[in-house]
């Protein structure tokens, strides 16, 4: 999932040499009549408007959500998602933006597939997909490899597996060529779909994907103050980038699991992952026991871009809000804050028994120095973007201006944290209880070097958990932290994750009450459905293939 929180994407890796791009960004090829046994390169064929939008139409997505998923997914032809945005008047964005992108239709794919063969000049083609190797993504590869292979003839898929890390670690170099990837929404705001495509940001740097009509629809409607307006130049925008086709949306995501009837006050959000602070056992030992599919890539907040990473950092760190069991924002770090009249200045007042893990005073400058951090060009962070609403921080992120000082965040003093906007954001008080804009100890982060948030003690916690143990691709454990400031309110002892990329071993675990949470997939949701531990939630996030017609070299 996914993606955020957020980050969840399968894909693909091929090499191939610079000379054979000779003409890559073209949707024109050597045409001619005896291509029928020709194998083309797979980047020509991609950089192909036709083969792009063939790829949209091939994959059935109704059949995906009821017979691989099967978990209240739902076909999707859009990017934001439903129930995501909802405007002052009840309506939905989606309501708003209407009907996009490309349906299922096998026929029609097969002809945008043949114009595609004409223009570039092949016969065949070979495409790698590579996914997350646990056995659920490993069925959701293949039904799409029988779908495109039997809608495209010509066509041949190969699925290769990896795992979580150095997945995300290819794809955000390039080096793929179908991704099968997901995104959850970090804010309730068609922007945080949209900003993912504005050129030279995440899945449009991961795509090649560049296109200056779509980034100036995108800077129009955040500039417009009335948010009516502003969604219908969203959709303009999002209709655009859709019909284009480097992404390829297939289903808007649900959720089936079945919980332990002892386990309360667990909650997840769309925009928030599993939240622990309150959540409680009816049982003497005070320890929950979960399993993941995948091992956490990073606990670096600068770094740090799916949702294995953000639900670790949800429960050790704590931003300067925190959002709640009503999905509200409340005080973290921050005990209070205010907005100027305009909406474009926001100061925040921190609490001052506050600690980090180590002892040390968690302060406004951890805040500045995490923030500017991220924003450094140096620092490679896929999540910089989401910090372009800050004075100066679009341009120093850009190395456009190279001036720290530039950006509009300061710590006024010890607990004073002023933030300057370049537009109103009405929602940027629950954005602040997202991941990226957690604080860092300057001097614990330094001194650490590149080895920063890979391992349990490399990192520094100020939130209700520490994570005390953590052997790769094995299991990893939180525990109840002493220094965390509200530590009252923390039920819990323990966390323990244990990796199992098997589903059927997560369940049998379930079923001997090895653990209190877990995934059901598709083929066992008959099974349980009529428990009374089976649960089904519905998520903000999509999922869609990546498609690389850009360099793959970069």
């Amino acid at each position: 999932m996914v993606h955020r929180k957020r980050l969840l994407a399968l894909l693909t890796i091929s090499t191939i040499g610079m000379s054979s791009l000779a003409g890559c960004t073209s949707n024109q090829g050597t045409t001619g009549s005896n291509n029928s046994g020709k194998e083309a390169d797979p980047y020509n064929v991609l950089a192909n408007k036709n083969a792009r939008i063939a790829i949209n139409m091939a994959i059935d997505k109704q059949e995906l959500c009821d017979v691989i998923l099967n978990n209240g997914s739902v076909p999707a032809d859009y990017f934001v998602p439903n129930e995501l945005a909802i405007n002052k008047d009840g309506k939905d964005y989606r309501d708003v933006a209407g009907k996009m992108g490309y349906s299922y239709n096998g026929e029609e794919a097969k002809k945008y597939w043949d114009k595609a063969k004409e223009e570039v000049g092949f016969g065949t083609v070979t495409l790698e997909l590579v996914t997350f190797d646990s056995d659920t993504s490993k069925r959701q590869a293949e039904f799409m490899q029988s779908e495109l292979q039997e809608n495209l003839p010509g066509l041949t898929i190969k699925i290769k597996t990896q795992p979580f890390k150095q997945k995300i670690e290819l794809e955000q170099k390039g080096k793929f060529q179908l991704a099968y990837a997901g995104w959850g929404a970090d804010y309730p705001d068609p922007l945080t779909f949209l900003d993912t495509m504005m050129k030279g940001v995440s899945y449009a740097s991961n795509t090649g994907y560049k296109s200056d009509e779509y980034n100036k629809l995108v800077n129009e409607a955040k500039a417009m103050p009335e948010q009516n307006e502003s969604w219908k130049k969203f959709a303009e925008a999002e209709k655009l980038m859709l019909e284009d086709a480097y992404i390829a949306p297939l289903i808007q995501s649900g959720m089936a699991y079945m919980q332990k009837e002892y386990v309360s006050d667990m909650f997840k959000f769309p925009t928030v992952p599993w939240s622990y602070k309150w959540a409680d056992v009816d049982k003497e030992k005070k320890q929950l026991n979960l399993v993941s599919t995948s091992d956490i890539p990073t606990i670096d907040p600068s770094k740090a871009t799916d949702t294995v990473s953000f639900e670790v950092m949800t429960n050790t760190m704590e931003g300067l809000v925190r959002i709640d069991k009503e999905n509200k924002a409340i005080p973290g770090i921050a005990e209070s804050w205010e907005t100027s009249e305009d909406g474009l200045t926001w100061t925040f007042k921190l609490r001052k028994d506050a600690k980090w893990s180590n002892g040390d005073e968690v302060t406004a400058k951890d805040f500045e120095y995490s923030w500017k951090r991220t924003l450094n060009p140096e620092t490679a962070s896929q999540y910089g973007f989401i910090m372009h609403d800050i004075v100066g921080a679009k341009e120093y992120n850009l190395g456009e201006n190279k001036d720290p000082d530039s950006v509009g965040v300061k710590a006024i003093d010890d607990y004073t944290l002023e933030v300057k906007l370049v537009r109103p954001v009405t929602y940027f008080d629950k954005l602040m209880a997202f991941g990226v804009y957690l604080p860092q100890n300057q001097k614990f982060v330094e001194s650490q070097g590149d080895t920063f948030g890979t391992t349990a003690k490399s990192t520094l916690y100020n939130g209700p958990f520490t994570l005390s143990e953590w052997k790769i691709e094995d299991h990893y454990s939180m525990t109840k932290n002493p220094t965390y400031w509200d530590n009252s309110a923390v039920k819990l002892d323990e966390i323990n994750t244990k990796i199992v990329k098997d589903t059927n071993s997560a369940l049998n675990l379930y079923e001997t009450d090895a653990i209190d949470r877990v995934g059901v997939t598709s083929e066992n949701v008959d099974k349980y459905k009529d428990s009374k531990e089976f649960k089904t939630m519905k998520d903000s996030s999509t999922y869609f293939l990546q498609i690389n017609a850009g360099n793959p070299q970069k």
